[in-house]
């Protein structure tokens, strides 16, 4: 079984797939185990006869890996009341709709997780899988009354520390979100000291993650001081030898969103510019350049960084399956940028063309990419603002709404929607949007000028 345990540890996640090199080698690790447990359990034969189907044509998103899953659920059937043979059932239906961007059979680990919950609701591999199974299902409020038990049960593992924030975040508990990974990176700072990796605290595992989902959080609640202190570091690692790989480039554009929406026009003077070797950074350090050129009132500097926005066919082509998001990514900024200099220099109109265009590409192209959200805010609210700006209330409301039905209790939202709801002549609605606009910001929530919305 040890030798089992190996080759199913070595395999896909819902976050990464494996090559055939790897299947290959945890193929025979599978084969080597059936041949150790001639003599085993039925149980431990079942759990290894399962996994060999796992690296037939499987590695994340092939034949194999619905072989394994199908397996998995008849060895489930057999012992419905064993806890672990259930979490690996359902994560190894989860893996598949992971890699694939669907839903299907999600809700068959939802169904087992739930199962396994109803007796065991402090079993922590449940709630950590449970977390992943809502949220993949748009169903990420059902977990809400487990996540917060994980930094109970599991409170020096810092990825545990961070799994509430995938359920707060689309709930709308943006702070709540951010203080999970404020938490979580804490301790990987304190475990850097004890385990020294090679590359230092983002040398760890999943810490680049806990710091990319804290700044997605602050963007959305406003806390600046924080959002840069976690933003600052991360961008220190544009030297790093694997700084080119999609992921960690991925991560930068978070860091960047967090410059251009907070940092001081002395910090953007100091923020260097990306090499040529991290096209997708060096688009986005442009895009944050223009942002905070928006935030200042400067059309002419913004709308400069605009057009400097672009990634070569050659350089988009380094970045293989993930190209089509690289190019969407540059689409929606350049976009955004140029609503935002339309706006200052009201020509909503026009704003509202370049924001729908925007947000039309959003909803298509990046509706299932969560984790955290690819772009960083709801471009739909800011078709709310340009239509609010125009002078039509009704139409911005339409709008604002969906926002929110995606981004529940998004302050800058609910700001628009209290503005639209005056404006409709329903005072007590307004009050009340703003007390919550208040209550989810730190700051003024009016601080901020139409053109950011």
């Amino acid at each position: 079984m040890c030798v089992w345990g190996e080759a199913w540890s070595r395999g896909p996640t819902i976050n990464y797939t494996i090559n055939e090199s790897v299947q290959a080698q945890l193929a025979s690790l599978a084969d080597h185990a059936a041949a150790l447990a001639k003599d085993n359990p039925p149980k431990e034969r079942a759990l290894i006869a399962a996994l060999q189907k796992r690296y037939h044509q499987g590695g994340g998103k092939g034949p194999g890996d619905t072989a394994y899953a199908q397996a998995m659920d008849a060895v489930y059937d057999a012992y419905p009341s064993d806890d672990e043979v259930a979490v690996l059932t359902a994560d190894a239906w989860m893996i598949p709709a992971a890699q694939e961007n669907g839903r299907d059979h999600l809700d068959r680990s939802v169904q087992i997780l739930e199962q396994v919950l109803q007796r065991s609701p402090d079993n922590s591999a449940a709630i950590h899988f449970y977390i992943h199974a809502t949220e993949m299902d748009g169903v990420a409020a059902e977990a809400l009354p487990y996540a917060g038990k994980l930094s109970a049960l599991a409170p020096a593992a810092s990825h545990l520390i961070h799994m509430p924030s995938h359920t707060y975040f689309w709930v709308g508990q943006y702070r709540d979100a951010e203080n999970a990974n404020l938490k979580a990176v804490k301790i990987d700072g304190e475990n850097v000291a004890r385990l020294k990796p090679k590359d230092g605290v983002f040398g760890l595992p999943y810490h680049g993650h806990n710091v990319q989902y804290g700044e997605a959080a602050t963007l959305i609640d406003g806390d600046a001081k924080e959002g840069l202190a976690l933003a600052a570091p991360q961008l220190q690692q544009l030297a790093a030898p694997n700084a080119s790989s999609f992921l960690h480039q991925f991560e930068f554009v978070t860091a960047y969103f967090v410059f251009g929406r907070f940092a001081s026009p002395q910090m953007m003077a100091s923020l260097p510019q990306p090499d040529k070797a991290l096209p997708y950074a060096l688009a986005m350090w442009h895009y944050a350049r223009g942002e905070a050129d928006a935030r200042n009132g400067d059309a002419r500097g913004a709308q400069r960084e605009a057009k400097n926005l672009a990634i070569g066919h050659d350089d988009l082509a380094k970045f293989g399956d993930s190209a089509e998001q690289v190019q969407t990514m540059v689409d929606i900024a350049r976009l955004v940028l140029e609503g935002r200099v339309a706006m200052i220099e009201k020509r909503w109109s026009d704003a509202e063309a370049d924001y729908r265009k925007a947000a039309d590409i959003q909803d298509t192209k990046l509706g299932s990419f969560t984790d955290p959200p690819t772009w960083w805010y709801p471009v739909r609210r800011s078709v709310a603002a340009a239509l609010l700006a125009k002078g039509n209330p009704m139409a911005a409301k339409v709008e604002v709404d969906e926002a929110l039905s995606h981004w529940p209790r998004d302050p800058q939202s609910l700001r628009i929607l209290a503005d639209c709801q005056q404006a409709l002549g329903h005072s007590e609605e307004a009050r009340q949007q703003n007390a919550l606009a208040r209550s989810n910001w730190l700051g003024d929530t009016a601080a901020l000028p139409m053109a950011q919305l």
